[in-house]
């Protein structure tokens, strides 16, 4: 075999390895990590002096799916202001079914895959459950069940002001 069919073989080898490999990347960029209950709790003790809406929810809950544009929109306005949004889905299948999701929604705020314990220490019972932090740190509001993007935003207005 001469040298120029050689590096041809490796090229052609090389680029069809390449095809092969690169769904697997594109696919592991888009893989949402599971969060348990203590990394929540250093996660949201580091937002301390931001309001913090922790959206606990499942891809296959309509209300969920019904509230999840409202808080695109509000992290849009305002999380330069002072606002944080963590999102932890409670889906059998997460890391199939919740990337995907993500992307076709526009997802722009963090999401994780939640497990037993944080379902265990919010008691949750329903879709969605949504808590909201003030800037101390403290519960301020507990919602169980879909809730508007205005109610949210009435609620933030307060909470970003004080």
């Amino acid at each position: 075999m001469n040298k120029k069919m050689f590096k041809y073989r490796c090229f052609a080898f090389l680029f069809a390895m390449s095809l092969t490999i690169a769904p697997a990347i594109s696919y592991a960029e888009d893989a949402v990590k599971t969060i348990k209950l203590t990394e929540l709790n250093t996660l949201l003790e580091s937002n301390k002096g931001k309001v913090v809406i922790l959206d606990l929810w499942a891809t296959w809950c309509p209300p969920c799916r019904k509230e999840i544009p409202g808080f695109i929109s509000l992290y849009k306005k305002y999380k330069d202001k002072g606002l944080e949004i963590i999102g932890v889905a409670f889906d059998e299948n997460g890391p199939e079914v919740v990337p995907p999701f993500m992307k076709a929604m526009g997802i722009n705020y963090p999401i994780y895959l939640g497990e037993g314990d944080i379902a265990r220490k919010y008691d949750l019972h329903a879709y969605p459950t949504t808590i909201v932090y003030g800037k101390d740190g403290k519960v301020a509001s507990k919602h169980v069940g879909y809730v508007s993007e205005k109610e949210f935003e009435d609620e933030l207005s307060e909470l970003l002001k004080k």
